[in-house]
């Protein structure tokens, strides 16, 4: 006795076969739009070339598609703090990267369509031309510093003798310091500023200048002492 073979079941069967087939027809579809539209923005034969003094660069390539694009850079690979951003949409691209340093690494990743493209998980790298030493076009910073005049420009100085009352080495105070700066540079004393080294007045209260350092002052009133023996 033949069974009877069950129509409906077989229709639903069927149905059932088609609903499976168009849905991973469909799906692969999307996946195959979606992958059309990543490679059509995505970025072919990039290069980044540097200027001669290595302060600037230029990121380089080109895609299926046109679109605006972003340029991530930085002196490490981790840390992409700088943008270039180009404004105008093409397939050619060419993005000026600034305010570089000579002779320095830099990364960077590109984002183009919302997308973002680096070299196979890792940063696009160059290096800039240049010195590591090349600071033309840095202004440097000026540092003040002591100026001594010559002792035919310093006033007050006449024939090369030292004056006691002027601050030859400009430190704001006058001491013997200046008197010594002023003899180094070929300055000489002069007879009524240098007086005998020893006295005979036995409380040291009217000093002269007893060490001939130009200078009246504590110093020789210990010499003075001293010569005493007070």
């Amino acid at each position: 006795m033949k069974k009877k073979i069950n129509v409906k079941m077989l229709v639903i069967f069927g149905v059932l076969l088609v609903v499976i087939i168009l849905g991973v027809v469909g799906v692969g579809a999307v996946r195959t739009f979606m992958s059309g539209a990543s490679s059509a923005v995505e970025p072919q034969g990039v290069t980044a070339v540097s200027s001669a003094d290595g302060k600037s660069a230029t990121v380089s390539w080109t895609a299926g598609k046109e679109s605006t694009s972003s340029v991530f850079y930085g002196t490490t690979a981790a840390s992409l703090v700088l943008t270039a951003i180009e404004t105008n949409s093409t397939t050619d691209h060419n993005v000026s990267l600034t305010s570089l340093r000579p002779a320095t690494t830099y990364y960077f990743k590109i984002v183009a369509g919302g997308e973002t493209f680096d070299n196979g998980g890792i940063p696009y790298s160059f290096k800039t031309n240049g010195s590591s030493e090349d600071i033309s076009g840095v202004t440097p910073t000026l540092v003040p510093t002591d100026t001594v005049l010559p002792l035919s420009e310093t006033p007050g100085n006449t024939a090369g003798t030292c004056d006691p009352k002027i601050d030859y080495n400009g430190d704001g105070v006058v001491n013997s310091f200046d008197l010594v700066e002023c003899r180094e540079n070929g300055g000489t004393m002069s007879s009524n500023t240098v007086t005998p080294t020893t006295t005979t007045n036995s409380t040291c209260n009217n000093l002269t200048d007893l060490n001939n350092d130009g200078v009246i002052n504590s110093v020789d009133r210990i010499k003075c002492l001293q010569s005493q023996k007070i």
